[in-house]
């Protein structure tokens, strides 16, 4: 269903947008109207309070915009450039909303554990974030015990971006 939405978008973005909707569930996605300053195609999700936007820009030109959209929803913002994981690595800047204002978290890498879920990962200590069907959860423990566990995470997770970015050049 929400397919049609973004649908003018490069097939990376799309890949990359269907990436997170399927990790977070639910048929309900509506493009987000106004002039937001988010790159065109952002998404909204009424029943998990998130907006998903994806852009081809690899470096952050919209943290202002991400800030601004942060004092309603949380904001994911997904930066892929043209070869996301295999020449361009993917980064997701969030901010999440907040009663003191929006909690900005840069530079997040993508990380899938065993069981399936998608992470969000800094690459320092710092807070998590879990992306699923109940939205974005934060925590301060990392979901990860090694640093060999954590290469392992994010090497899943490329993998999977890949594929969907190759299935998306391919017309599937």
């Amino acid at each position: 269903m929400h397919r049609m939405l973004h649908e003018p978008l490069p097939s990376t973005s799309n890949a990359l947008l269907d990436y997170f909707l399927a990790a977070l569930g639910g048929e309900t996605y509506y493009p987000l109207g106004g002039n937001t300053g988010l790159p065109a195609g952002a998404l909204e999700s009424l029943d998990h309070n998130v907006v998903l936007a994806a852009t081809p820009v690899s470096v952050r030109v919209f943290d202002e915009a991400l800030l601004r959209s942060a004092e309603y929803r949380d904001t994911l913002l997904v930066r892929h450039g043209f070869y996301p994981e295999t020449l361009d690595p993917v980064r997701v800047d969030v901010a999440l909303r907040s009663t003191t204002g929006p909690i900005r978290l840069p530079d997040l890498s993508l990380f899938r554990d065993l069981d399936g879920q998608l992470h969000l990962v800094p690459q320092h200590q710092d807070l998590f974030l879990t992306v699923g069907p109940d939205g974005i959860w934060v925590s301060l423990i990392a979901p990860f015990d090694r640093w060999t566990d954590r290469a392992a995470g994010l090497e899943r997770a490329a993998a999977d971006v890949v594929r969907a970015c190759c299935k998306a050049r391919a017309g599937q």
